[in-house]
């Protein structure tokens, strides 16, 4: 069984922090920056939106998929409603990356930092629950073998998010997903191109729309094994 292990972080840097609008729930005292880790915003759960960011992920074809897109020219692809997904920069070595993206104004940023996916079911025949175990129970521990990281730095424009590894979200329930055929040799080998369960977990945070003019997001990360990646967004908020 082969699955994608999609941990992408970085410490953010440089510029000042301007913002657009005032959401009615935020962290005044920790990281007004952010919307608050269980707040609603636009009717869904924080958890409700990481869920809906990973379909996304999951829509793309591999040779627009954003994932895998190593400069940000496929940004917008799939793109719609009021939230904007700044999907994780698709590599598992060490290093520093960058990534560039122009986002319209007013939008919600929601940063995948980095989470696994576990869709079911599997090529693997022993991939599955045991007697009296439910398939969400069985997908959470199973996500939690994949984990992942020892530390976290996020910040805008020079601006730290506090707490960082708070902002970590394990699926409330399962949902569905319905991968790209063409991702399934490079991305994840248990997508059967039809809709399948699925469950995440991991490290999402989603920002406040943004004033328009340039901004960036770095994410820093340290894995379980001491590797460290450091991801650069520059953004272009028009």
């Amino acid at each position: 069984m082969y699955k994608k292990l999609c941990t992408l972080l970085a410490s953010c840097c440089v510029m000042t922090a301007a913002f657009a609008s005032e959401p009615s729930d935020f962290d005044h005292d920790a990281n007004p920056m952010l919307y608050s880790r269980h707040s609603r915003p636009f009717d869904k759960s924080i958890y409700g939106w990481a869920d809906r960011s990973v379909q996304w992920v999951y829509a793309q074809p591999l040779d627009k998929n954003p994932f895998l897109d190593p400069t940000g020219a496929n940004c917008a692809v799939g793109q719609e409603g009021p939230v904007w997904f700044l999907a994780p920069i698709a590599s598992m070595m060490a290093g520093n990356f960058t990534r560039a993206c122009t986002i319209p104004r007013d939008k919600a940023i929601f940063l995948m930092i980095g989470f696994v996916s576990d869709t079911y079911p599997c090529p693997d025949p022993n991939f599955g629950p045991k007697p009296g175990q439910s398939l969400y129970d069985f997908l959470v521990a199973d996500s939690k073998t994949y984990m992942m990281m020892t530390s976290l730095d996020v910040t805008l424009d020079g601006r730290p998010v506090r707490d960082a590894l708070d902002y970590h979200y394990i699926s409330e329930n399962v949902f569905s997903v319905k991968g790209d055929p063409s991702l399934q040799s490079t991305f994840d080998s248990c997508i059967t191109g039809s809709w399948q369960p699925d469950l995440t977990n991991g490290y999402f945070m989603m920002f406040r729309p943004l004033s328009p003019g340039m901004h960036t997001i770095v994410r820093k990360t340290v894995g379980m094994t001491g590797m460290t990646n450091t991801f650069t967004y520059y953004l272009t908020i028009q």
